[in-house]
């Protein structure tokens, strides 16, 4: 019923002026247009207020919330910037650090090779010395068993035993 009466209001004022008769050609009718224009767009208005209210509402409310989805993902990319930077500050700083380390470690690595390295030719030096005395006590054990050979083994020298400790102390010697 309800409908009826709007497609009767809006059918109304063509229905008044369609009575008017053939000479309408000579008559402004302005103000009867003019109503009939006004009650055109209330009606049009009226009844489509809500739907238009409806689809301009939705449609703000989409541009709102995708603005709020920019703004959203702005700030994040902005938080994680912000992180990267600080990521970026701590490991120059950490590189920094472990760069000290490594020449405090090569340091004292080169310092313990040159010890070490030391130690071991105080240790050569010492071996080679022991090996000299060891080769001399052997040369003359062998010089002083040559010569007691030579002596015993030769019938024709006679040397008492004083004689003969004193030739071998200065051959040994």
């Amino acid at each position: 019923m309800r409908k009826f009466l709007l497609i009767l209001a809006f059918f109304a004022p063509a229905l008044a002026l369609a009575a008017h008769g053939g000479d309408a050609s000579k008559d402004y009718d302005f103000i009867p247009r003019l109503i009939n224009f006004i009650l055109f767009f209330g009606i049009l208005y009226y009844l489509l207020k809500k739907h238009v209210v409806a689809l301009f509402n939705g449609r703000s409310e989409k541009i709102a919330n995708r603005l709020k989805a920019i703004e959203d993902t702005l700030q994040e990319s902005e938080r994680k910037r912000a992180q990267a930077v600080n990521d970026l500050q701590k490991a120059k700083e950490n590189a920094s650090e472990l760069v000290e380390i490594a020449k405090k470690e090569a340091e004292l690595i080169k310092e313990k090779i040159a010890s070490q390295t030391q130690n071991e030719i105080s240790n050569l030096e010492k071996n080679l010395e022991g090996q000299k005395e060891f080769e001399q006590r052997k040369m003359k054990k062998s010089v002083v068993a040559e010569i007691l050979d030579e002596v015993f083994e030769d019938k024709s020298i006679s040397l008492s035993p004083k004689e003969l400790i004193n030739i071998v102390q200065k051959k040994a010697s």
